[in-house]
């Protein structure tokens, strides 16, 4: 599936879900509005690595609040909600370089 429909942070997040959540198999059928948590590609694991990912790679906090499906189910809103956490922190722009994997410590 070709993604020019994507926005840069988009085609992030859905690059990080495709090369950690998910088989080979399906990697080109996803999409931006595509529904993640009813297809089952992100399950309470999943979703723990992609608050991970959003936590190291955008800088933000995700707090036990955020973890709404809306903000997780599909790749747009995933995008939207970064950019809204984004927003509230003063951060701009995107980060460079390559993603950092961290463990997350509470």
């Amino acid at each position: 599936m070709s993604t020019p429909d994507l926005t840069p942070l988009e085609r992030e997040l859905r690059e990080f879900i495709v090369t950690e959540l998910m088989s080979a198999d399906g990697a080109d059928s996803i999409g931006a509005e595509d529904d993640l948590i009813r297809r089952g590609i992100v399950d309470s694991l999943g979703l723990t690595q992609l608050v991970d990912f959003c936590e190291s790679r955008y800088r933000i906090q995700v707090t036990d609040e955020d973890l709404v499906p809306t903000n997780f189910q599909t790749v747009r809103g995933m995008a939207g909600y970064v950019e809204r956490k984004r927003g509230e922190s003063g951060e701009s722009g995107e980060r460079g370089g390559r993603p950092k994997f961290a463990s997350r410590s509470r």
